[in-house]
């Protein structure tokens, strides 16, 4: 049997990030009430109950943890563009919110190559503390794994 490698905070940080957009689409779409059920009357609904519970406690735990993550950003913006490093925040939000690619934002920069992938990790391992507390300061140096 397999053992499963567990995550490093900045593992966890990106899987957040690359999820972000549908995290959010579930959080605003997940069937979690009878009442969002069309022709209800012919489904025998007492069955489904238990799962309609288990939704919402998903939908819950992804709100909370979607509303964090937001807050993370918006201060790990505020923090980039008061070191004047504005640019950085925006690669970020860039590939991880709004879709793009590297190239996409070396096109419409006309900054190197390699710049908005280095800006994403600076920006990444900045997040991470913001997400995870001291739990990801030493996670590079020391290994540091949650879960």
């Amino acid at each position: 049997m397999k053992e499963e490698k567990e995550q490093t905070v900045i593992e966890k940080t990106l899987l957040y990030l690359e999820n972000y957009r549908e995290m959010e689409r579930y959080i605003n779409e997940a069937v979690s009430e009878t009442s969002q059920v069309p022709d209800i009357g012919k489904y025998n609904i007492s069955a489904e109950k238990a799962f309609l519970q288990s939704v919402r406690e998903c939908r819950v735990e992804t709100v909370i943890l979607f509303e964090h993550l937001k807050k993370a950003l918006a201060s790990l913006k505020e923090d980039a563009e008061a070191a004047g490093e504005g640019y950085k925040y925006d690669a970020l939000e860039a590939v991880y919110i709004k879709g793009m690619s590297y190239e996409d934002i070396v096109r419409e920069t006309g900054c190197g190559r390699n710049s908005p992938k280095k800006w994403c990790r600076v920006m990444i391992q900045r997040l991470s503390i913001k997400l995870f507390g001291a739990k990801a300061i030493e996670n590079d140096k020391n290994g540091v794994k949650t879960g």
